[in-house]
């Protein structure tokens, strides 16, 4: 039986792992904010907001999030999270030739395919611990109308080096192809280049999610930065009402709340750090990561399938990745948590490779 696409919903997994538990589920496939939501602190008049239409044009969300990445309002569309965001650019370049870095988020392929687009993927590097190939992905740029790179990518937690993108997007102008920048994750890393003064003069798409950062996966709230022009283009293609009175009060809310990111990427940064160093000391093979997940082997003496199988059952939820392209069920993904919650995997881990004899 095939296991869900995405991470979260754990009972929806077990179900699909034919797996019963009486423990506390722990879910490592979620790859939200561990310290929690910053809306905690706020309180919000939900009954107007439920009772009111909505701005159908966002107006005061996409004009704080233009003041504060430095772009006019007129080039933000505010989505009904990054989802929407992807099957609206997949419908704008329908049937158009499309480049995947595999592996990676498997929205932009369904995306793509539900608009009969030409899927072509190109295999990222295990060896270069998942980095792009860079030679080949120039030489295939000409070729395509557009080009899906997620970044930091997803599974792999990677970045990829800045003098690469400066000539990538050199290229893209040149070949007038468009380069979708899936920044889901950008605000956990502090290295990641920043592509906000692209989106004037060169063929670059950034695709935001406000559900990572401020844990508010259940809002659906997301946004695109991209030329005035491309912006008008999508939101024609936007249904109307898209986006919710709540979700548009959350998003202000979340902009500005600047401590509360810099004190997660502090936190995310350390734990990270500390969990992968008691994963390597059990023998375990992690790999870099600028974010809040990172990619782990699955224990020699176990096959994935039977190793997530055990680590649900112990209440331990971690993402699957048969469903990853070139990863193939072999490694699991595994979400940044809170010590306590990390101290529980490693726990789990141990036992089950005792089991095996393996640690």
């Amino acid at each position: 039986m095939s296991l869900p696409t995405h991470g979260a919903n754990p009972h929806y997994f077990l179900e699909k792992l034919g797996v019963r538990t009486e423990k506390d589920v722990v879910d490592f496939s979620v790859n939200t904010n561990p310290l929690g939501s910053i809306l905690d602190q706020h309180s919000l008049q939900l009954q107007n907001l439920m009772m009111n239409y909505p701005d159908p044009n966002v107006t005061a969300l996409r004009q704080k999030l233009g003041e504060a990445y430095g772009v006019s309002s007129r080039q933000v569309l505010v989505t009904n999270g990054a989802a929407e965001a992807f099957f609206l650019i997949a419908a704008h370049f329908a049937g158009k030739k499309a480049l995947l870095l595999q592996p990676t988020f498997v929205e932009y392929q369904e995306a793509c395919e539900a608009f009969q687009c030409e899927v072509h993927s190109l295999q990222l590097k295990e060896e270069g611990n998942w980095t792009w190939p860079f030679e080949e992905l120039m030489d295939l740029m000409p070729s395509m109308d557009i080009v899906w790179i997620c970044h930091p990518n997803n599974p792999t937690g990677m970045l990829y080096p800045n003098e690469q993108w400066e000539l990538l997007l050199q290229k893209a102008k040149q070949h007038d192809v468009t380069v979708v920048i899936d920044e889901a994750f950008f605000d956990f890393t502090e290295r990641a280049m920043r592509f906000e003064p692209y989106v004037n003069d060169y063929p670059v798409i950034i695709v935001r999610s406000m559900t990572k950062m401020f844990h508010i996966a259940g809002i659906r709230l997301g946004y695109i930065l991209a030329a005035p022009s491309l912006i008008t283009a999508l939101s024609m293609k936007q249904p109307p009402w898209s986006v919710n009175g709540v979700a548009q009060q959350v998003g202000e809310v979340c902009l500005e709340n600047d401590e509360f990111v810099r004190e997660t990427v502090q936190f995310v940064g350390q734990e990270r750090e500390w969990v992968q160093k008691e994963l390597h000391a059990l023998g375990l093979r992690t790999y870099p990561s600028f974010t809040n997940y990172y990619l782990c082997e699955i224990p020699k003496g176990w096959n994935g399938r039977e190793w997530i199988s055990y680590l649900a059952a112990a209440g331990v939820i971690v993402r699957h990745t048969e469903n990853f392209q070139g990863l193939d069920g072999r490694y699991m993904r595994l979400a940044v948590k809170t010590r306590n919650e990390n101290e529980r995997l490693l726990a789990v881990f141990r036992e089950g490779m005792a089991q095996r004899d393996l640690c």
